[in-house]
C-alpha cells in the first residue's frame, strides 16, 4: 500500500491524509507517489509437438479389426454352408458378402501377407462381376439374334461357359480371403474345395445339351444335375471348415502377432 511522506518531519501518512500526523504539516500539495512502470512481457511461446496417439487407443483399434475378422469368419461359415441349398443360395450369398467385407475391414493386425492376400480377393471379386454381368448380356444378346429353332441349347451353353468362368474367379477370391490366416491343412481344405467346384461345374455344363426333353433330360439330364446339385454340398463344407479353422486360430491367440509399434504410428 502506498504511503505520503511529511516532507518536513519524513513520517509516513496515509494516501487520504491531510496533514501529518506527527508534525501537523499540511500534505496538500505533496505529490502521491507513483509506481514504476513495468515493461509488457509477452506470454512464452509454446512449443509445437505434433500430437501422438497414446499405445492403448493402438490397442483399441487393433482389438476392434481382429473382433471385425472374428465375426466375418463365422459369418463366412455360415454363409457357405447355406449358400448350396436350393432356394437358401441367395441368403448365403449375402450373409457370406458381408462377412468378407468385414475380413477385409480387420485385415492389417495380421501382417502383410494377409492385406496382400485379401486385396487380390476382392479384385478377382470385382473382375468375377464384371465377367459375369459381361457374359450373361452378351449370351442373352446371342440367344436374341440366332433366335432360330435349334439354337436355344447353344444359348444355354452360352449361358453355362459364362457361369463357369464367373464361378471360377468368384472362387479364388474365396481361396486367397483367408490363405494367409491358414495353416497347411487349411491350405489344402481351400484348394480342394475350389477344384471340386470346377469339376461340378464341368459336369454341370457338359450335362446341358441333355435337358432338351425327352428320355435324356428324365434318366440323365435332370438325375445329373440335382446330383451334382447336392454334391455342391462338398466344397461348401470344405470352404465352411477351412474359414473355422481360420477363425480357432485366432481365438486360441495364434494371430496376429502381438503388437508391436513406434510412438505415434499404428502397429501395422
Amino acid at each position: 500500500m502506498s504511503v505520503v511522506t511529511c516532507p518536513r518531519c519524513g513520517a509516513n501518512n496515509t494516501p487520504t491524509a491531510r496533514f501529518c500526523s506527527t508534525c501537523g504539516t499540511s500534505l496538500v500539495n505533496v505529490p502521491a507517489p507513483t509506481l514504476p512502470p513495468m515493461g509488457y512481457a509477452p506470454p512464452p511461446i509454446q512449443p509445437y509437438y505434433p500430437y501422438q496417439y497414446p499405445a492403448n487407443y493402438w490397442e483399441v483399434v487393433r482389438t476392434n479389426k481382429i473382433n471385425n475378422s472374428l465375426t466375418g469368419l463365422l459369418l463366412l461359415v455360415i454363409g457357405v454352408l447355406i449358400a448350396w441349398i436350393p432356394f437358401a443360395g441367395f441368403i448365403g450369398g449375402i450373409v457370406g458378402f458381408i462377412g468378407g467385407i468385414l475380413v477385409l475391414v480387420g485385415r492389417e493386425p495380421f501382417g502383410a501377407d494377409h492385406v496382400r492376400t485379401t486385396t487380390l480377393a476382392l479384385i478377382f471379386f470385382v473382375v468375377g462381376i464384371a465377367v459375369t454381368i459381361f457374359g450373361f448380356f452378351y449370351a442373352l444378346a446371342y440367344g436374341i439374334s440366332s433366335a432360330l429353332g435349334g439354337g436355344s441349347t447353344s444359348v444355354v451353353v452360352l449361358f453355362g461357359i459364362v457361369f463357369l468362368i464367373g464361378g471360377a474367379i468368384f472362387g479364388l477370391a474365396e481361396v486367397l480371403l483367408t490363405y494367409s490366416l491358414q495353416r497347411s491343412k487349411g491350405h489344402t481344405l481351400l484348394w480342394t474345395a475350389y477344384g471340386i467346384s470346377i469339376f461340378l461345374g464341368l459336369v454341370n455344363l457338359f450335362i446341358i445339351p441333355f435337358g432338351s426333353g425327352g428320355f435324356w433330360t428324365l434318366y440323365f439330364g435332370t438325375g445329373v444335375a440335382l446330383f451334382t446339385g447336392f454334391l455342391a454340398a462338398i466344397p461348401a463344407a470344405l470352404y465352411g471348415t477351412a474359414f473355422y479353422l481360420a477363425r480357432e486360430r485366432i481365438v486360441r491367440h495364434e494371430i496376429p502377432p502381438p503388437m508391436t509399434q513406434q510412438p505415434g504410428k499404428p502397429p501395422w
